[in-house]
């Protein structure tokens, strides 16, 4: 995990300022993924980065907790979820193992463009 952290940790500033390739494909994963979210939903996104993806779809469930494995990644997410005033989500430090045996229940767990990355 160190080692993952510090990469990303690395490349945080840089990544934060990326715009999104294909705004229209991100657009339409947004809302395939909405389609199955419920107003009473807690969610888990695993994988989180720059919180992006949590600000987008806040308003849709009722609880959203977004993790990162990198510390200043989480940084980040946490400026922009209080400058979108996204009161039900929760920034947190956590590698994808760890945060998934979180105790709390989840309706959601959401993982974009984080599996390939992680080890076997």
């Amino acid at each position: 995990m160190a080692t993952e952290a510090a990469f990303w940790d690395g490349v945080a500033g840089k990544y934060s300022k990326q715009k999104v390739k294909d705004e229209k494909a991100y657009a339409v994963t947004l809302e395939r993924v909405r389609a199955h979210l419920n107003p009473t939903d807690r969610v888990i996104e695993l994988g989180g980065g720059t919180g992006t993806t949590a600000v987008k779809l806040h308003r849709s469930v009722e609880r959203y907790v977004m993790t990162d494995v990198s510390p200043k990644m989480c940084e980040i997410a946490k400026g922009r979820v209080a400058e979108a005033g996204a009161q039900n989500v929760e920034v947190m430090t956590a590698d994808a193992a760890t945060a998934s045996r979180q105790t709390e229940p989840f309706d959601a767990v959401l993982a974009f463009n984080l599996l390939h990355l992680l080890p076997d």
